[in-house]
């Protein structure tokens, strides 16, 4: 027993390298394969993020504004419609804000679809109001269409209800997507890792053999791979991360620098990713970290399953 303690305290002073043999080009060929599935694992995430952020705004702005449309009925003057419509939904409480889209501004929203606004100027077309509401005290908008149904022929309101609940599956998809992608990508750089320990285990066959014989346990030589491995993990994590993370700040400047990029996401703000930018941040740091834990844990566990097989 003293002996076996004394061959411990000696094999305690030698590093790593003693036991795990350096191999340039396959470490290196693991950081490679380590680097790419971090970097595609943590664009995931902060995609994931990115679009939660847009898809809540998007259905903050929808539930935030609803359109009244009021089609042309014989007659009737739709410019007096209009403002009759405007009056009612003064005195609806939870209504901050009316607009009355004019005759021109509603041709020229149907331009992308009908062509050039000379040639609707004979059509019948049906006028909007754009009416802000109170998201926290909002109306009830079912009895403010049917009063306006009843009092103005024509009138129809909308709410966006259907749009929002077709956004909401459409992010929740997305986010399941991501989620499984993100799982199919840590699968893959953990079973890279259970095959490059085998292998480094196998190179390393006769030198696992003499420190078995000196008395070092299963235990002793998995920390020795468990180390090796994290420290590759770290640096193939660290390149992904850093490299998702200039990616994900070029699009940031990008959607910043567009005012209809702004638009299309939803986002008014000078810094579009203000909300969510330090998340983002967290999140890919997060996957980096995890990846070298992964790379650790799973190194460990390997030498402990193959170690009675070796020696």
């Amino acid at each position: 027993m003293l002996c076996r303690s004394r061959w411990q305290s000696f094999l305690n002073r030698f590093s790593t390298d003693s036991l795990v043999a350096p191999d340039p080009l396959t470490d290196r060929t693991l950081i490679a394969v380590i680097f790419i599935l971090t970097f595609i694992a943590a664009l995931t995430a902060g995609l994931v993020l990115f679009g939660s952020a847009a898809t809540a705004r998007w259905q903050i702005l929808l539930s935030s504004e609803v359109t009244v449309q009021i089609r042309p009925q014989p007659g009737h003057a739709i410019d007096t419609d209009l403002n009759r419509a405007a009056e009612v939904l003064k005195q609806v409480q939870g209504v901050t804000k009316i607009r009355i889209y004019s005759q021109d501004e509603t041709l020229r929203m149907l331009e992308p679809w009908l062509g050039p606004a000379s040639s609707l100027g004979g059509l019948s077309i049906p006028r909007l109001i754009a009416v802000e509401i109170d998201p926290d005290t909002p109306p009830d908008l079912v009895a403010v269409g049917k009063q306006l149904a009843r009092d103005i022929p024509g009138t129809v309101l909308d709410d966006h209800r259907s749009w929002t609940r077709r956004l909401t599956k459409l992010g929740n998809t997305l986010v399941i997507a991501s989620a499984l992608g993100l799982i199919l990508v840590l699968t893959a750089t953990a079973l890279a890792i259970v095959f490059a320990t085998r292998g480094a285990m196998v190179g390393n066959r006769e030198i696992v053999e003499v420190f078995y014989f000196m008395g070092a346990d299963d235990r002793y030589i998995a920390r020795v791979f468990q180390r090796h491995f994290f420290s590759l993990g770290l640096r193939g994590g660290i390149l992904g991360a850093f490299l998702a993370l200039i990616i994900l700040a070029g699009l940031r400047v990008m959607i910043a620098g567009s005012d209809g990029l702004k638009d299309i996401f939803g986002f008014g703000a000078p810094d579009p990713l203000s909300s969510v930018g330090a998340a983002i941040i967290i999140a890919i740091l997060a996957v980096a970290l995890f990846v070298s834990f992964l790379a650790s844990v799973v190194s460990r566990l390997t030498v402990h399953s193959t170690f009675n097989r070796l020696v």
